[in-house]
């Protein structure tokens, strides 16, 4: 394969989709490539030079729990699913995976909560006092390498009640 050429029809495909955020895209790209170099020039020569035996590990104490909340890069897939950098509930913890549940900020324009598919939460101390709304449609496992580890990890301020409705509308 001829690395440049696909990658000039890959610009040229680029600059001709209308109504689309190109720039988050290319930053987007930009950012899970530096990601990859990262891991193979790094992670797997410090780990026996296997990349199938490598697996990136986050400290300890940076390691968000089950039933957490914490941010991570969900790059760019399908135009109706969230991407780019979200919070995300953890559901389950895979070691090396987690299977997340995006959130967004609940705004004051924003649309009811769809409760099919939706539920509002608050987490302690987040940087605003608004909710936040679980995507349950958006589910999806991710490495942990997408894990932003400088950003902080939250608790919900609900009681166990609100974990246990999460857990329920999942298995519906």
């Amino acid at each position: 394969m001829d690395i440049d050429k696909k990658m000039g029809e890959i610009i040229s495909i680029l600059k001709g989709i209308s109504n689309y955020d190109v720039d988050g895209f290319v930053n987007q790209l930009y950012y899970w490539v530096k990601e990859l170099e990262f891991f193979y020039n790094n992670v797997v020569p410090k780990q026996g030079g296997d990349p199938a035996r490598a697996f990136y590990k986050v400290k300890p104490s940076q390691r968000p729990k089950e039933g957490q909340v914490a941010y991570f890069n969900l790059r760019r897939g399908y135009p109706k699913e969230t991407y780019d950098g979200h919070y995300c509930y953890i559901l389950k913890d895979y070691g090396f995976k987690y299977l997340v549940i995006p959130t967004t900020s609940v705004k004051e324009d924003s649309s009811s909560m769809d409760e099919r598919f939706e539920i509002d939460i608050k987490l302690k101390g987040f940087e605003n006092d608004r909710y936040t709304r679980l995507h349950i449609d958006d589910m999806r496992v991710v490495d942990i390498q997408r894990l932003n580890e400088k950003k902080k990890i939250y608790e919900l301020q609900e009681d166990i009640n609100k974990v246990s409705e999460v857990n329920e509308k999942i298995k519906k």
